[in-house]
């Protein structure tokens, strides 16, 4: 404790330290970001909290999925674990839908999660690396990318040739693999990219054989509900991507990309052994899965240095996208003998993006102009059978949701004022949003639709080169889903049922932030405190109708979060004098907010989070070791006060690497050093003191990790 007070204590002093109001030329927040303005645009002049990780990073770390490689970043939570694998991400208490996910600019779909123990389709089919960062914009961002920016963005950008190739004519090969204890998975990638004149082409293949995720070793390796360990699954994937980008003439770019992405998992479901389905004839045995997930992604875009009077750059993009999930769940009951239980889901979407970009020179300031158009196309399915494999008799299962199909239309405009020599950088932002929704006709369901008009007005000051104060007012919204407007299910005779309502209105966000940043020869620092108001949250609302239950999504819920998130770094040779390229890093997140309409806590709070890193990196580059601990605090208020406290825990990291050659680098991670038995707080939602298996949803206890990097 007392070297984390003497860090916090530092960075203050850094913070408010004169030699800041020097004039140095070197800032830490140079870094390019595209999430902020949907141009590269570097952090200081964005006037809301951007965090990004690069391929550095993921790699330093070992991270094999998008969960590792966010663990450290503060107010960010990846969710979802066992058979299905990630579910979606929370930023700053928002998750599932209420946060945008996209990749290169294409929007992803959310999460389908029905409730039921045999479907998912859950958005884990993503190659950390194929990525050259990960950039989280915390707080609503509608009028950057629309509906479902309602809690913030997560914008993965995948890697592009002049990522791997030097200046001119270039050819690089690079050849990856590395083993995680944590869930027994090899893996290998393969980089190639070439520039020929005006052609640059790359290929990244990636290969990964695993096992499922760990649970901490005390779990109880048994049959049954009761399991504490985790269920034997064997996952394999495979991800290919493919760009070729070719430079017409000075004035035209033209680019295709292609990705493809697999996951084939199975194995025996042991927790389910032996659960009763509380009816007679329905004790299951001989319980095992077997899935497959894939997505495919075809693009083709083309950029225009037009220099007119209307805009200097055009750029726009055409993208088809699906993904598909399918489940097949195996059992054996006396009711029903050995069966099948296949489900499937599977998204579809072509998505177009115009955006223009004009800069105006005016006698007391400049204007960077961003302005244009998006539309999309989706269509969503579920293919429900229940297969009898004693009879080889099929019939249709019971689809909550028929098929839909929607669309999407806005325009926006983004003017980024610099004045005063560029110390006030202005941001305002307008978009308009149109969505429509149109389940099948034989459903039954009436058609929905909606529209928002969303706005955002932010600014930097740049006191000096090295100290820089912002503020942001920002709205958000989010259309309802698909699952949430047409689930429509009729189980009277089992006591309940489920109604749609195509009726409901979008949910609206309104975000105020405030921050600092400061840095100089000893370090950096970054503050950040947000205010967040949310209403018409779309809940289910459950009555009665005789002896049935029914629940029915309304609009009933408002809710508010607000918290504060801060970082530093410090050079400590520098402020020391410790051996040349030593460091250290501080994060800390607090979060707090509640349900406006009965006072309690919302499940998506985080508890207090503290991350605290020392480094040591050679001057010659050869070598350098991290030591990361991260202290969380324990979550002990719920929307339901019976639910279970999820305790506190700390957590020890230790990661190093070594560089013979400057073509070649080692890299190993000891994590979770002190074998530390820890549930992260979302796996604890909806968690009673009768719920069984409670082991089966801690993390893995010490785990170790090797990877082997070669470029020529």
């Amino acid at each position: 404790m007392s070297y984390k007070l003497t860090l916090v204590a530092s960075s203050v002093v850094l913070a408010l330290s004169p030699s800041l109001h020097a004039q140095d030329d070197f800032s830490v927040f140079d870094e390019v970001v595209v999430s902020g303005t949907r141009s590269e645009q570097s952090i200081k002049n964005i006037p809301s909290s951007v965090s990004k990780v690069s391929s550095e990073d993921i790699e330093q770390n070992l991270s094999t999925d998008i969960k590792q490689a966010l663990k450290y970043e503060p107010g960010v939570q990846v969710n979802g674990q066992g058979r299905f694998g990630m579910e979606d991400f929370t930023v700053r208490g928002m998750s599932g839908s209420r946060v945008k996910v996209l990749v290169d600019g294409v929007e992803q779909p959310s999460s389908y999660n029905p409730g039921a123990d045999v479907m998912r389709k859950n958005a884990n089919t993503f190659e950390v690396d194929t990525l050259t960062a990960i950039e989280v914009n915390k707080g609503p961002t509608s009028t950057l990318y629309g509906s479902d920016a309602l809690g913030g963005t997560v914008l993965m950008r995948t890697k592009n040739p002049e990522d791997l190739l030097g200046a001119g004519d270039d050819t690089h090969v690079g050849l990856k693999t590395g083993y995680a204890s944590a869930n027994d998975e090899y893996k290998a990638t393969v980089e190639v990219a070439n520039r020929t004149g005006d052609l640059d082409t790359m290929l990244i293949y990636t290969y990964r054989d695993g096992n499922e995720t760990e649970t901490h070793g005390d779990g109880a390796d048994i049959l049954g509900p009761e399991r504490g360990a985790a269920d034997p699954y064997k996952i394999e994937s495979h991800n290919i991507l493919a760009k070729v980008f070719y430079q017409i003439n000075a004035a035209h770019r033209i680019g295709v990309t292609g990705e493809y992405y697999t996951r084939d998992a199975k194995g025996d479901i042991l927790s389910g052994e032996g659960r009763d389905g509380g009816m007679p004839g329905y004790i299951y045995t001989n319980v095992h899965g077997k899935d497959k997930d894939n997505r495919y992604r075809l693009g083709f875009e083309h950029e225009w240095q037009a220099d007119f009077t209307a805009f200097e750059t055009l750029g726009w993009s055409l993208n088809w996208t699906e993904s598909e999930s399918e489940h097949n769940s195996f059992d054996h009951t006396e009711a029903k003998g050995n069966r099948n239980r296949a489900r499937s889901g599977k998204d579809e979407s072509l998505q177009f993006d115009l955006q223009m970009q004009k800069a105006i020179e005016l006698a007391t300031s400049r204007h960077e102009f961003t302005y244009g158009a998006t539309a999309s196309n989706d269509k969503f399915k579920l293919s429900y059978t229940d297969y009898n494999l004693d009879t080889g008799v099929s019939t249709p299962g019971s689809e909550e949701v028929p098929s839909s199909e929607s669309e999407q239309r806005a325009v926006f405009v983004q003017d980024q004022m610099f004045f005063m020599d560029d110390r006030m950088v202005v941001t305002a932002g307008l978009r308009y949003d149109d969505y429509k929704a149109t389940p099948d006709s034989s459903s039954g369901l009436e058609q929905h639709n909606s529209d928002a008009l969303t706005s955002r007005l932010g600014a930097v000051y740049h006191w000096n080169n090295n100290l820089s104060t912002y503020a942001q007012y920002s709205e958000g919204f989010r259309s309802p889903t698909i699952y949430e407007m047409y689930y429509d299910k009729d189980n009277s005779m089992f006591g309940y049922r489920i109604e749609a309502n195509p009726d409901l209105k979008p949910e609206e966000s309104q975000s105020y932030e405030v921050g600092i940043r400061a840095n100089n020869h000893l370090g950096s620092v970054e503050l950040a405190v947000f205010y967040n108001d949310y209403k018409n949250f779309i809940s289910s609302k459950t009555t009665m109708d005789g002896s049935v239950e029914v629940t029915r999504n309304e609009n009933i819920g408002k809710a508010r979060i607000y918290g504060s998130e801060f970082k530093g770094s410090l050079w400590l040779d520098e402020a020391f004098g410790a051996p040349m390229g030593s460091y250290a890093r501080l994060s800390m997140a607090y979060l707090d907010g509640e349900d406006r309409e009965t006072g309690n806590t919302l499940d998506t709070i985080a508890p207090f989070t503290t991350v605290v890193g020392v480094g040591y990196d050679a001057p010659s580059d050869a070598w350098g070791t991290a030591l990361t601990v991260t202290a969380v605090a324990a979550k002990d208020e719920w929307e339901e006060a019976d639910n279970l406290k999820a305790p506190s825990y700390t957590v020890v990291d230790l990661t190093g690497y070594y560089r013979p050659t400057q073509d070649l680098t080692l890299r190993a991670g000891l994590f979770n050093a002190f074998d530390e038995k820890y549930w992260q707080y979302q796996d604890l939602e909806g968690a009673t003191a009768s719920t069984q298996g409670i082991d089966r949803r801690t993390q893995p206890g010490r785990n170790w990790g090797i990877n082997l990097d070669y470029a020529f």
